[in-house]
């Protein structure tokens, strides 16, 4: 990286870590209302929904890649030192990599990989109950035969109802079966027995041993 992508960086995860901030105290006082589950965690989905929007939002109007208000332009930033933050560009890789790919939890997890994931409707054939954070269905890539369990730890949610998508950390049950075989993008299915309950997309890979050469 060079000294821009860096500050760049630091300056999208600061962003990022604030976010989290607001979103825990936003869950705690949520939590005191005393709804139903389902409704708590409906609530906390949209709040999460909305903080994510308006902070990239933001990232994104300073690098000149949105409108703040009714005027789009590229702003330079700087810090307290005169240190070239932004120019151009920066911020837009990085914001992303932290709002959608969920690269702060990438860098802290055991997991395997993180992905972003689809559960079907019940309609479609999906679950007919909400899954809960730590849920273990099948994984089955396209390219292998083999499936393994995965164990999907939600990022920022305990629960995901059928039809919604979410982020999640993906630990798998025999990672050595794939050794060398996944790579960033890559598409997979997750099962009950033949049952496809949803799809995924793996955003990072942790577990460096799986990546494809």
């Amino acid at each position: 990286m060079t000294d821009t992508n860096v500050m760049a960086n630091e300056f999208a995860r600061n962003f990022y870590l604030k976010r989290k901030h607001f979103l825990k105290n936003s869950f705690e006082s949520i939590e005191q209302l005393c709804l139903e589950e389902k409704h708590t965690e409906k609530v906390k989905n949209f709040i999460s929904i909305l903080l994510t929007d308006v902070f990239y939002s933001i990232l994104l109007g300073l690098d000149g890649e949105a409108s703040i208000g009714n005027i789009q332009q590229t702003y330079k930033i700087y810090d307290e030192a005169d240190n070239l933050i932004s120019d151009c560009g920066e911020l837009e890789v990085e914001a992303y990599e932290y709002f959608i790919e969920n690269k702060y939890e990438a860098e802290n997890s055991k997991a395997d990989f993180v992905a972003a994931l689809t559960y079907r409707t019940t309609e479609q054939g999906g679950r007919k109950t909400p899954a809960v954070s730590g849920y273990r269905p099948q994984i089955k890539f396209a390219f292998e035969e083999m499936q393994t369990s995965g164990e999907q730890t939600f990022i920022e949610h305990k629960m995901v109802f059928p039809g919604e998508m979410v982020n999640a950390e993906i630990k798998l049950l025999a990672p050595e079966c794939f050794e060398n075989k996944l790579d960033y993008g890559m598409k997979f299915e997750f099962r009950e027995g033949e049952t496809v309950i949803g799809t995924g997309k793996i955003l990072h890979i942790i577990n460096k041993r799986l990546k494809k050469d």
